[in-house]
């Protein structure tokens, strides 16, 4: 039961994304406007993420059903993208590449500053 409070929080914050996005005088991706509400929700001190974590996790164990959906309308506009193939292979791999080198960067700078933090406790 609590995981289906926390999805109802989740999906209505999604909601009120959208309905802010549709809104707004120049366009805006509600899914980012969504995470900009949900991240000052949780700032501000109105959400707690122990009020997200069940349904969090809930989303993130399933979340290939989320995406078999976008698979199947690629699929639809086949015929539309069959020359570019190479070029969309491509940039998933260089997109790839710098998504792991950020991700490597920002761990080992995290971990430098929790580093620099312990020393200074000490």
């Amino acid at each position: 039961m609590a995981a289906l409070k926390q999805l109802s929080l989740l999906f209505g914050v999604y909601l009120l994304a959208v309905w802010l996005a549709d809104r707004l005088p120049f366009p805006f991706p509600a899914s980012v406007l969504g995470m900009l509400l949900l991240l000052l929700l949780l700032f501000s001190g109105a959400v707690k993420p122990r009020h997200l974590e069940k349904g969090a996790d809930l989303l993130l164990q399933n979340m290939m059903f989320l995406f078999v959906p976008a698979g199947v309308s690629i699929m639809d506009y086949y015929p539309l993208i069959r020359d570019k193939v190479p070029q969309l292979i491509l940039i998933a791999l260089l997109t790839l590449v710098v998504t792991l080198m950020v991700t490597a960067l920002t761990v080992q700078g995290i971990s430098a500053l929790l580093e620099r933090r312990k020393g200074t406790e000490r």
